[in-house]
């Protein structure tokens, strides 16, 4: 069989495009505030929900708490949002919290830096800040919002520094810490020497990002914290540090803002690995290609095990062969986002065909169209049909009496042309199954919200089989596609209807 193209494998999986418009919208910000007894005054808080949120759902979230509030929360929401827009991460909170001034003197140097020192005299409250976020803020806004557990912070400048001491205090609290071109140098490297002499005690995983420009990095001590880091970081921690040519203190904010937010969620797709075919049967000596999508971190088993780390390494095609229960991973850096797809391919023979049937005709299957409200598809031999045809150039599903609440059976057979693996990929919405020579091919039964789409893989012989197509649409759009790649074609197409035949 000639390998399909890459593109040309891809054309089964159903793609929605999300417009970078719609990514970079504004987001609504409400306006929230929390009175601390820890720090004896009231702070103001920017909320931001997902786009998605909506009031009475079950849906949870994480968040992320953004420092420096007022400058920080609406360039990290507008990034994120852009991130999301492609894919790459999850609906999220974003809680900004603003500085607080008391007359005209912004207090972050009190709240951000860990001790006391003569210049900025202010400085040494960081141990407040970090437990009026522990004991107060955390919990306020769990029992207001709906949060599941998983929070993240973020900080610039001496916000970064207080990322850092946030890991190094109280490394429980966060999952994941953004850190933008911190001045680690700070009081004589004071956080440089408490990160080599706490960072082997972290015992869950945990995410670190810190980025900044060349002169920070040369001469603000992250240097020296990234030579801590390789040398004493376990393995529990996951880490990356990065240096932006020709940015400053401020601009380096864009650029590492994305970078940090994609290394957070690297290995987060939305869904489970995809790969084409899923299923199938397999012959002897005779390999065959599985085209799989790329991601940031997959790899895979033949032998139906899980796989880990150390598994191979996939680069967008595979080749079996044999027999083989194909297991993909795609792994994240915090491990949740961890996704596996199983597919089963069988040792086996070619299906047998059989010689033309006397009656038959070509140019489509015949239809059979009931209708009726089912969750799944129903047994055709109890019903009675409301309409019958062929299903020839002109038919189209959406064309049928009813666009919600029907069911459409077609028969008929396919004639093979040639000898070889066929790839047959049935799209549908909602359920669908498709039969070729009596054997059950295609199981993409059940009542969904979107389309589904499932692949197999089949050995074939010249002649005649039998074919079998079962439909039912509940609710919303009705979908309902068969392509097909043939032995020797590039791009997968639907079966002609020159090789569709009915029964006179």
């Amino acid at each position: 069989m000639k390998r399909p193209a890459l593109l040309s494998v891809s054309t089964f999986i159903l793609v929605s495009l999300a417009l970078c418009a719609s990514s970079a919208q504004e987001h609504s910000v409400t306006s929230d505030s929390i009175y601390s007894h820890i720090l004896k005054e009231q702070r103001s808080l920017k909320i931001i929900m997902p786009e998605t949120y909506k009031p009475g759902s079950t849906e949870r979230y994480e968040v992320i708490y953004i420092t420096d509030g007022e400058w920080g929360t609406n360039l990290f929401s507008y990034i994120y949002g852009f991130a999301q827009g492609e894919h790459y991460v999850p609906p999220v909170i974003i809680v900004g919290i603003p500085n607080r001034y008391i007359g005209e003197a912004n207090q972050r140097d009190r709240d951000f830096l860990p001790v006391h020192i003569a210049q900025p005299a202010i400085s040494g409250g960081a141990g407040e800040f970090l437990t009026f976020i522990k004991n107060e803020l955390i919990p306020y806004v769990d029992k207001k919002y709906p949060t599941n557990g998983t929070n993240s912070i973020y900080g610039h400048s001496y916000g970064g520094l207080f990322v850092l001491y946030a890991l190094l205090a109280e490394p429980k609290l966060f999952e994941a810490y953004y850190a933008t071109d911190p001045p680690f140098r700070w009081n004589n490297d004071y956080l440089i020497t408490m990160a080599a002499a706490q960072l082997n005690k972290l015992s869950s995983d945990k995410i670190l990002w810190i980025a900044g420009i060349e002169s920070t990095y040369k001469d603000q001590g992250i240097d020296r914290l990234d030579s801590v880091l390789q040398r004493v970081a376990p393995t529990k921690l996951h880490w990356k540090m990065e240096t932006y040519l020709n940015e400053k203190h401020n601009s380096v904010r864009l650029k590492a803002m994305y970078d940090g937010i994609k290394f957070v969620y690297s290995g987060y797709s939305g869904g489970p690995p995809i790969f084409h075919p899923m299923n199938g049967i397999v012959l002897k000596d005779k390999p065959i290609s599985v085209w799989v999508e790329s991601q940031p971190e997959l790899r895979y088993t033949i032998d139906g095990t899980e796989p880990d780390r150390g598994s191979q390494k996939i680069d967008g095609m595979l080749t079996l062969a044999g027999g083989a229960q194909l297991v993909v991973k795609s792994f994240s850096n915090s491990g949740k986002y961890d996704k596996t797809t199983r597919g089963n391919f069988i040792l086996g023979d070619p299906l047998r065909s059989s010689a033309k049937p006397a009656n038959a005709r070509a140019g489509g299957l015949r239809y059979s169209y009931y209708e009726g409200n089912w969750e799944k598809l129903p047994d055709f031999r109890k019903l009675n049909p409301v309409k019958t045809g062929i299903a020839d150039s002109s038919f189209t599903v959406k064309r049928l009496p009813e666009k919600e609440h029907f069911a459409c059976l077609f028969e008929g057979y396919f004639e093979i042309p040639e000898d070889g693996y066929y790839i047959f990929a049935l799209v549908s919405d909602d359920g669908s199954r498709l039969y070729i020579g009596d054997k059950l091919i295609v199981d993409n039964d059940g009542a969904r919200f979107a389309e589904n789409v499932q692949s197999f893989v089949l050995p074939l012989v010249q002649g005649f089989y039998p074919v079998r197509l079962e439909y039912f649409q509940k609710e919303g759009g009705s979908v309902l596609q068969l392509m097909c790649v043939r032995p020797g074609a590039e791009n997968p197409g639907s079966f002609p209807l020159k090789y569709q035949y009915y029964e006179e």
